[in-house]
């Protein structure tokens, strides 16, 4: 059979074909029955995905981050397209084109950094300016800041995601700070450009975004703080205040603890770079939804992690 996108699945479909194991889960049913749950991903989207027939032996053939070969009835759960597997072994992955799978900004990826960097040469004062060319001149950061994800699946979750969201959050903070007199706009975008810089080690980018190890236990926040803390090394004079608010943009950008902020923010550049932020987020998200949505509905899927679902007004 043809390959056919997630996002052009339909009810009643009968489907065989490969797909990339984002999460799999074996768990048991009230009776003790054993049953397979996966989430299933090509660069179009992700489909949840339950086997309960030879589950057991299924679950021991393939693993997370595998390419499977699935035979499956395309079905409706909770108002949502579920995948009913009948079949799955794993796939081999020199015979997956992997163009179906791995997802890159539309956007001009060196035209991004360009500008990012024509924004970024607008901070003078000295020690500020320091820290920036010094992540701007290590070519290995560079090297993955280009290329990394701002998440796996929630908002830009495709090679060059980072930049781009960060990137849009720049021309943001660059057209409102002047409505606030009292906000420090140097300090406002190298906050901006370091908040999650973590996500280059957070996540792995081979063929779809991963979570390292390393971004499992520690989380991007406390690794962008190290990564911070390594370079301020290299400028002992570095004034230990403004250290102090650098960190702080980064440890507050979420800005609620049951959002991962291990502090609320608490200045008024940290505020505004946390609202930035979830802005580009939730915009982002938006343009995730409907780019998988069909063309022909004025509504999209149901977003769990947005609690809602859009009207798409204007298209």
């Amino acid at each position: 059979m043809p390959y056919k996108p997630i996002n052009a699945l339909k009810p009643g479909e009968n489907i065989k074909q490969v797909f990339f194991v984002a999460e799999k889960q074996l768990l048991k049913t009230k009776q003790g029955k054993p049953y397979l749950t996966l989430e299933l991903a090509d660069k179009t989207g992700r489909i949840k995905a339950v086997m309960w027939d030879n589950a057991d032996a299924a679950n021991g053939t393939f693993k997370t981050g595998d390419f499977a070969h699935c035979q499956a009835l395309v079905e409706i759960y909770k108002d949502e397209l579920q995948l009913k597997i009948n079949a799955v072994a794993p796939a081999n992955p020199d015979d997956v084109d992997v163009a179906n799978f791995t997802a890159h900004t539309a956007k001009d990826v060196e035209l991004l950094f360009e500008e990012l960097k024509e924004t970024l040469a607008t901070v003078k004062e000295p020690s500020l300016s320091k820290l920036v060319n010094l992540f701007l001149n290590d070519k290995e950061f560079v090297r993955q800041f280009k290329s990394a994800p701002a998440a796996i699946k929630n908002h830009h979750p495709y090679v060059g995601g980072l930049l781009e969201h960060t990137a849009n959050m720049m021309q943001l903070a660059k057209s409102i700070t002047a409505y606030y007199p009292f906000i420090n706009p140097e300090l406002l975008l190298v906050g901006v450009f370091l908040h999650d810089i973590g996500k280059i080690k957070e996540y792995a980018m081979d063929v779809m975004a991963q979570m390292t190890d390393e971004g499992e236990l520690l989380g991007h926040t406390i690794i962008g703080i190290t990564m911070l803390e390594e370079k301020l090394k290299e400028i002992p004079d570095f004034p230990a205040d403004k250290a102090t608010m650098i960190k702080h943009l980064i440890g507050s950008h979420h800005g609620d603890r049951q959002y991962g902020a291990p502090v609320l923010p608490m200045t008024p550049e940290a505020l505004m770079l946390h609202y930035l932020d979830n802005l580009d987020a939730k915009m982002g998200g938006y343009q995730q939804l409907t780019a998988k949505s069909d063309p022909k509905e004025h509504w999209t899927e149901w977003s769990k992690s947005l609690e809602r679902r859009f009207y798409k007004s204007g298209q």
